[in-house]
């Protein structure tokens, strides 16, 4: 059972990786597109900042699993510094109140999302986007950070390598 939710969830952070990987290319490309319509059409396109800021929230928020897994977040290594037993725990703690976060991350964006869906809500601009559809974005990404957060926790537990190219808690 652990080994599955393990294989899920690094599963689901390749798949989240690959998502916020294609909006980062989105987003270019629409900046672009603003660039050269600006510059040779003398004209702005109406969707590009809208949808360009909407794609730059996903790759944030999608990119935070992935981040946490790999071992690229920012940290402070001062603490853990001073012996394995030491950094275990400070590890362990750490996990535990960014767990806790996460999951009040996610329970504000679903709150967001759920008025927004159930309200029909619309962004107030040429465009008039749904704000459930980059809202439902954002609840994704923050899901993907609370499993990645609960593997990590789980990892650390068992004293398994908590991120990819570790090869022991202790290391």
């Amino acid at each position: 059972m652990v080994r599955a939710f393990l294989i899920l969830t690094d599963w689901t952070a390749r798949i989240s990786q690959f998502v916020a990987m294609l909006l980062l290319y989105g987003f270019c490309a629409m900046m672009l597109a603003e660039v050269f319509s600006r510059s040779f059409l003398s004209r702005s396109l109406a969707f590009s900042w809208e949808y360009s800021a909407f794609a730059m929230g996903g790759v944030f928020l999608l990119g935070l699993g992935p981040a946490l897994q790999h071992g690229t977040q920012v940290r402070v290594t001062l603490l853990l510094s001073r012996g394995p037993h030491f950094r275990w725990a400070v590890d362990i703690a750490a996990t535990l109140v960014g767990l806790v976060l996460a999951c009040l991350l996610l329970r504000a964006f679903w709150n967001i999302f759920h008025t927004s869906f159930a309200g029909g809500l619309r962004q107030s601009s040429y465009v008039n986007t749904p704000l459930a559809i980059p809202q439902a974005v954002a609840v994704v990404g923050a899901g993907e950070f609370v499993l990645a957060m609960a593997a990590r926790l789980l990892r650390l537990v068992l004293n398994m390598a908590p991120e990819i190219g570790r090869e022991h808690a202790d290391g």
